[in-house]
């Protein structure tokens, strides 16, 4: 394929990424709407459990990318036959960590109870439920991103939120449910993406019959799992974080309003990473130490959306409170907006640098330069001592504070991802 065919071929599968991406953020940003049926104490509980999911989620992001290169690798038969023997091993595994995490948390419950200030564990309990599609589905999504299956896995993207949406408004505006009914809205709309990416992946862990001449190496695949979790968890913990924290120091009541703005500024995360994945495979499958401008075709494609994305929601954040009287469907709501609104740029502009930084992070763990992610574990890890010092702080810290410390820290990321990237560039491995 000629470099301007590769091209169109990025940037097509780049839009349409873009394009389901949009379209399932979308859908899981409208399921806030629902908001307006819970009470600010209840909604404030329910985006603080979203973030608790993509914590759970850690320890199977790895997967995800691993899936993706072995995949995309997985040329001669042979190499098909270890791949659908290890697809199963792994997704036995990821039952045996998801039994392990909710043994963890039911044996800890009283004290995660308070810390989070939830009155009825309902709702944690359907978020433990929650917690094994979280973890299965990176691996049925990875087989699709390294057949460069994006019709597919644009696919799932948008079931996961039609799913979301229409369970959530069901349960919560029709039926009258909280924060446990809209985490089983969620419940419903992650397994139809289960089933979609598991089936239109099927030929890869289901199609092989001779799968059992194929070869599971554990320690082969540890050495790959173990780094890109830590890297890429890395980055999952600088987005998610903070609404924890801010659960913790804030009032209940606040942290409604809190989460709505952080929804807005983690929606730009989502929203501009699509160009990374298709980016991932096409590296992969790059000869060692080829030039390409992959890297910044997905880095400038991220940063022209993140920007454009960036300045339509600051613009809207300024003019909303002054155009609210006109709507009267919002003017019920104007003070929650008030309260909203004054947020979203700082979450904007805060986490821009963390989707430009997962760009560069992508590129690393595509081209198995594993050194960098000591340096990135460091950055989080110092981020999570830091709200953990504003959470034990004689003076609570203000929201605006909270997210400021978010977006000092996602620049650093940023800073040190493009640096290691850069300093790597030229380094065929880096294990």
């Amino acid at each position: 394929m000629s470099e301007a065919d590769s091209k169109r071929a990025f940037y097509r599968q780049g839009s349409w990424m873009v394009v389901a991406t949009f379209v399932s953020g979308l859908l899981m940003f409208a399921v806030h709407i629902f908001g307006g049926w819970m009470s600010r104490e209840e909604y404030g509980l329910f985006v603080t459990l979203l973030q608790i999911l993509n914590l759970m989620m850690i320890p199977a992001l790895g997967l995800q990318t691993v899936f993706a290169q072995r995949t995309a690798a997985a040329i001669e038969p042979g190499q098909r036959h270890d791949l659908a023997k290890s697809t199963r091993k792994i997704l036995l595994l990821c039952l045996y960590v998801w039994l392990a995490i909710v043994g963890a948390v039911l044996l800890n419950q009283a004290a995660v109870l308070d810390s989070l200030k939830i009155d009825q564990p309902t709702a944690m309990h359907v978020t433990l439920l929650l917690g094994l599609p979280q973890l299965a589905l990176p691996v049925l999504l990875g087989i699709l991103q390294g057949r460069q299956n994006f019709a597919w896995l644009g696919g799932a993207a948008i079931a996961n939120g039609a799913g979301r949406f229409a369970a959530v408004g069901v349960i919560v505006a029709l039926l009258g449910g909280e924060a446990a009914g809209a985490t089983t809205g969620v419940l419903i709309g992650l397994t139809t993406a289960c089933l979609l990416a598991g089936w239109h992946g099927r030929q890869t862990w289901l199609g092989q019959a001779v799968a059992d001449r194929g070869r599971f190496e554990a320690k082969a695949w540890l050495g790959r799992i173990v780094p890109l979790t830590l890297g890429l968890g890395a980055g999952q913990f600088m987005l998610s974080a903070d609404m924890i924290a801010a659960r913790a120091i804030l009032p209940p009541a606040d942290s409604g309003p809190y989460g709505a703005a952080g929804m807005i500024g983690r929606g730009l995360v989502a929203f501009t990473a699509p160009l990374a994945a298709v980016m991932f495979p096409k590296l992969v499958r790059e000869a060692a130490g080829a030039k390409s401008s992959v890297l910044g075709q997905a880095f400038l494609g991220t940063a022209l959306l993140g920007v454009f994305a960036g300045i339509g929601c600051t613009l809207a954040a300024w003019l909303l409170p002054g155009l609210i009287d006109a709507f009267p469907a919002l003017a019920a709501k104007k003070k929650v907006v008030t309260e909203i609104t004054p947020l979203i740029p700082y979450f904007i502009w805060g986490m821009l640098p963390l989707a430009l930084g997962n760009v560069f992070v992508a590129a690393l763990m595509a081209k198995e330069q594993y050194r960098a992610v000591p340096w990135l574990v460091g950055i989080a890890l110092l981020y999570g001592l830091t709200l953990a010092w504003l959470a034990n702080a004689v003076e609570p810290p203000s929201a605006q504070a909270i997210i400021l410390t978010l977006g000092g820290f996602n620049l650093l990321f940023l800073g040190a991802a493009a640096a290691l990237a850069r300093r790597y560039a030229a380094t065929p491995t880096g294990r």
